[in-house]
């Protein structure tokens, strides 16, 4: 189901050039979003005579600009609104908006994209949780969300959402044992071995042969057969996919779903940050007659920790 992403706060005035409604979004390579842009008025002969949708895979740095120039249909006139809803793969979007020669309005915009596509827990887990009925908070507890998948692969020290594609890496080996940084594997392209670093003209491993998945890739861990792993560092590339389905999907060929502990603790860890959003970090000092507030730096809860203790990558 789509989440808000992101939304103008105010209307934003729109005349006959370029005007920014919505910049630079991360929507993290999900599969589809959709937008609503809508003519709040003002001015006179006020039509949006376009509606400029950009894509990027770096923020901004580099863009494919205008996509699908047809959609939304245009002209939106005063007091109208347009939806349109893309099915492409994009890490960035922006939304932009333009008025005819002369002519001027203001309009809002709202970007909605499926984010439970990457996600160690649901906007849906956590709204219930926290017994909200409404969108009012959608957005912030969205944003929180991402915020704990990322403090969460941090102090696990890889990454848990499985990629849509595959990623490539290298590692130095050491003994007959290597643990990739994603895990559980959902699939291997290629591992190659190259001492020139010259991984193009070495010829691939291969499995069962070469190499093999100690128990089914769980825990990320490639055995060599036969012979250690080159030590030289980044001699070894692995290009494949690692990592837990994010939740609320279905596991597709190769993936393992998310585990229901280490949902639980991002859901418990949001509901915690939300609970606080107004006095996060402040914690209670205790003194005779009285106490005082200080702020505090926010840690994960015990029960978030242990959880995520019997998750963490050896270093």
């Amino acid at each position: 189901m789509a989440e808000l992403v992101a939304t103008t706060s105010a209307a934003v005035a729109v005349g006959d050039s370029l005007t920014t409604l919505i910049g630079w979004t991360n929507i993290e390579l999900v599969s589809g979003f959709t937008i609503v842009v809508a003519n709040a008025g003002g001015g006179s002969a006020n039509d949006i005579s376009d509606i400029q949708i950009d894509t990027s895979a770096d923020g901004g740095a580099t863009s494919s600009l205008d996509q699908h120039a047809d959609i939304p249909a245009v002209p939106i006139a005063s007091g109208a609104a347009a939806q349109a809803a893309f099915s492409e793969s994009a890490a960035f979007v922006r939304i932009r908006a333009l008025c005819a020669e002369g002519e001027d309005t203001t309009a809002t915009a709202h970007l909605l994209a499926d984010t439970a596509v990457a996600r160690i827990c649901t906007l849906a887990d956590v709204t219930e949780r926290l017994a909200i009925s409404d969108a009012e908070y959608d957005l912030m507890l969205a944003r929180i969300v991402a915020g704990i998948e990322a403090v969460f692969s941090d102090y696990c020290r890889r990454p848990l959402i499985v990629t849509a594609s595959d990623v490539t890496e290298y590692f130095t080996g050491c003994g007959d044992r290597l643990q990739l940084r994603r895990y559980p594997i959902a699939s291997i392209t290629s591992i190659v071995e190259a001492l020139d670093f010259d991984f193009a003209s070495a010829t691939a491993l291969v499995a069962d042969t070469d190499y093999r998945l100690v128990n089914a890739g769980i825990n990320g861990i490639l055995w060599r057969r036969y012979a250690w792993w080159h030590n030289d560092p980044d001699s070894i590339r692995a290009i494949y996919r690692g990592g837990y389905c994010s939740a609320g999907q279905s596991p597709g060929e190769g993936e393992t779903a998310m585990p229901a502990d280490l949902r639980e603790a991002a859901i418990e860890q949001a509901s915690f940050i939300f609970k606080r959003r107004d006095d996060i970090g402040l914690s209670a000092v205790g003194f005779e007659g009285g106490s005082m507030s200080k702020f505090s730096a926010v840690d994960l809860l015990p029960m978030v920790r242990r959880i995520l203790d019997s998750y963490r990558r050896i270093g």
